[in-house]
């Protein structure tokens, strides 16, 4: 209530102002006009620089780059699983047995007492051709009690042990071991060009946003303008009244019509708030805020946009704007992506459908000594080693199957995917140019509209002068301009518009506007 209280006082105080002006008002010299219950303070606002505090404080896009950073991160994951493994280890036991032969190391029926000590160091891991190995150093402490005649009552043992396991079939090849390495990378690239998708739409949005703003400032201000030209027309019923020429209906209409236009003007203010709302919460820029990043509230400021709203020649061809977006749009690029990562989870699914068939073979050299330095001293002298096939294959193997036929259904699917993808792309460009088309063809027309709506309010006030034409007339023609100033401001925002949602929809907006991404 405030506020609009403010307005129509505003307005008053205005009225000589406006109805000063010459009658042949445009829509771009009444954006001069004072606006009224907007803000204590003003700040201009380019449209660029719209853009540029969006692409540096817009939440969606900070929650979307957050998203892609940690999308990056999967690849080095998936790529550890090649890391070496290092293990340590050292196990104490001690047992104390009755002997039931000499062989033991004591007389029958004596206590035999025992000290194991073990440890090992070593380091296993996976190589890209899915060969398993395990390299270890093993050493052992072994003490018994009583002592014997014939065993050492002290022994330590050292050995290196190597052991690899390699599949022949089930598992075998970079192709299989790197799969998921492979589909990480290509989502982290994915999750880039969602982030830049999601660039552009955010440009899209602030520069439609912006335009609307520009609208209803400028909307504002024609209406503003209508409300001189009905001041005017209050005042040639009052001077005809005054001579016998006129009525007191013809007043009290002009009256009446002075009220509507206040009241359609405190509509378009309180509009054009909750317009400017809309595009500073989009740039989310902490110098609009009470209390910089942390406030939650707008600063009582009035946005003056800058950018000319002025027509430009915006050529475009439907075959050659199909074919740009087929080529630039990022959303059939992460279909692809998509599709082949289906391909490879085929590959995969495929692969173990296969017989198990591993060649696992190991080394030893063991060294035995009464002392530690000894033991690993002694090796050399002894070692074994193994080598053998195992084979495995399940029996009816239904898991793997139905995996298969899974796989196969959702490659399918990611082509059918990139097919819509493109699909409704073509449908998005073809809808732009026409639109763009139709809002370039309004522009003419609306501004025709508004000469010849002009032509005629001037006439009619002239005839109304002299006698020959009536208030009522008079009163509908300049509700008619003003609905022509207005559909003319409508075109002019909605060609702005259009062209901002042809740029997106064939993947040039960030072009369009000097933006380059790393």
């Amino acid at each position: 209530m405030f506020i609009s209280i403010r307005t129509i006082l505003l307005l008053l105080i205005l009225t000589p102002m406006v109805a000063a002006q010459d009658d042949s008002v445009t829509a771009d010299d009444a954006a001069a006009v004072v606006l009224t219950g907007v803000g204590s303070e003003s700040m201009d606002l380019s449209l660029e620089d719209a853009i540029g505090l969006a692409l540096d404080h817009n939440l969606d896009l900070e929650v979307q780059r957050i998203s892609e950073r940690r999308n990056q991160r999967d690849p080095l994951i998936e790529a550890a699983v090649f890391d070496p493994l290092f293990r340590t280890g050292f196990t104490w036991s001690k047992s104390s047995t009755t002997s039931t032969s000499i062989i033991e190391g004591a007389e029958v029926g004596e206590l035999s007492q025992r000290d194991n000590r073990n440890y090992f160091l070593g380091l296993s891991g996976l190589m890209r051709y899915g060969t398993s190995w395990n390299l270890r150093l093993n050493g052992s402490r072994s003490e018994t009690s009583p002592p014997s005649q014939f065993f050492s009552p002290l022994n330590y043992r050292g050995a290196y042990e190597l052991s690899l396991s390699q599949p022949l079939l089930r598992g075998f090849g970079r192709d299989i071991t790197e799969t998921s390495f492979r589909i990480a990378v290509r989502n982290a690239a994915a999750s880039r060009l969602v982030t830049r998708r999601s660039v552009e739409t955010t440009v899209a949005s602030v520069v439609g946003s912006y335009w609307d703003l520009v609208y209803t400032r400028r909307n504002v201000a024609v209406q503003e303008s209508a409300l001189a030209e009905a001041r005017e027309l209050l005042e040639i019923n009052r001077r005809r009244l005054e001579v016998g020429t006129g009525t007191e209906i013809d007043v009290i209409s002009a009256e009446a019509n002075i009220e509507t236009q206040k009241a359609g003007i405190i509509d378009s203010v309180n509009m054009l708030r909750d317009i400017q709302d809309v595009l500073l919460d989009k740039i989310n820029a902490p110098g609009f805020r009470l209390g910089g990043e942390a406030g939650p509230m707008f600063r009582d400021i009035e946005v003056i946009p800058t950018t000319s709203l002025e027509f430009t020649e915006f050529p475009v061809e439907m075959a050659e704007a199909v074919q740009m977006a087929l080529i630039t749009r990022l959303e059939l690029v992460q279909q692809q992506l998509q599709i082949t990562n289906s391909e490879d989870q085929l590959l995969l699914s495929e692969d173990q459908l296969k017989p198990s068939l591993t060649l696992d073979g190991g080394w030893n050299q063991p060294g035995n000594d009464i002392t530690l330095e000894g033991s690993w001293a002694n090796i050399g002298e002894d070692f074994s080693w193994n080598t053998g096939i195992n084979f495995e294959i399940p029996l009816g193997n239904r898991a793997a199957r139905n995996r298969l036929l899974q796989s196969r259904e959702n490659l399918r699917l990611a082509h059918i995917s990139r097919e819509q993808a493109s699909h409704g792309i073509v449908l998005e460009v073809t809808r732009a140019v026409r639109e763009l088309q139709s809002a370039r063809q309004s522009v003419d027309t609306t501004a025709a509209a508004t000469r010849l709506r002009r032509e005629e309010l001037d006439g009619e006030t002239r005839r109304l002068e002299v006698g020959v034409s009536t208030a009522y007339q008079v009163l509908q023609v300049q509700n008619s301009l003003l609905q022509a100033q207005v559909s003319e401001l409508q075109s002019q925002v909605r060609l702005r518009k259009a062209i901002s949602s042809y740029r997106n929809a064939t993947g040039t907006i960030l072009k369009g506007h000097g933006i380059q991404l790393d």
